[in-house]
C-alpha cells in the first residue's frame, strides 16, 4: 500500500505519514498509530518496532534481558505462529511433535 492510499483510508494527512516515515525515531500519537496499524492489518508492536514496545528505562520492570529475548524470539517466529493459529488443533499438535522430533536429532 502506498502512502497516499494509507492517507485516504486512515484519514491521516499525507504529510503526517511521510514526516513520520522519514523520521524513524519519531513515535506517532496513539490514535494515529491505531489507525495505521488497523489499515495495514499489523500489530502496534510491529508498527512501532521492538524498541518502542519496551523502552529502556531504569524503572521499567519489564526491561529484563529475558523479556527482550522473548520479544525478539516472538518477532522471529511471528509469521509461523500466525499461520499455526489458522490450523486445527490436531495440525498444531502434529507440527509441534514434528518440530520436537527434528530438534532432538
Amino acid at each position: 500500500m502506498n502512502i497516499k492510499t494509507l492517507s485516504v483510508i486512515t484519514g491521516i494527512p499525507y504529510t503526517t505519514i511521510t514526516n513520520g516515515k522519514n523520521r524513524p525515531d519519531s513515535i506517532p500519537s496513539a490514535d494515529v498509530a491505531i489507525k495505521i496499524s488497523k489499515a495495514l492489518n499489523k500489530s502496534l508492536e510491529w508498527l512501532l518496532g521492538e524498541s518502542s514496545v519496551l523502552p529502556k528505562t531504569p524503572n521499567n520492570p519489564e526491561n529484563s534481558d529475558k523479556t527482550l529475548q522473548e520479544l525478539n524470539l516472538y518477532h522471529k517466529y511471528e509469521r509461523m505462529i500466525s499461520a499455526l493459529e489458522m490450523c486445527s488443533v490436531r495440525t498444531q499438535e502434529a507440527f509441534i511433535n514434528m518440530s520436537l522430533a527434528i530438534s532432538e536429532k
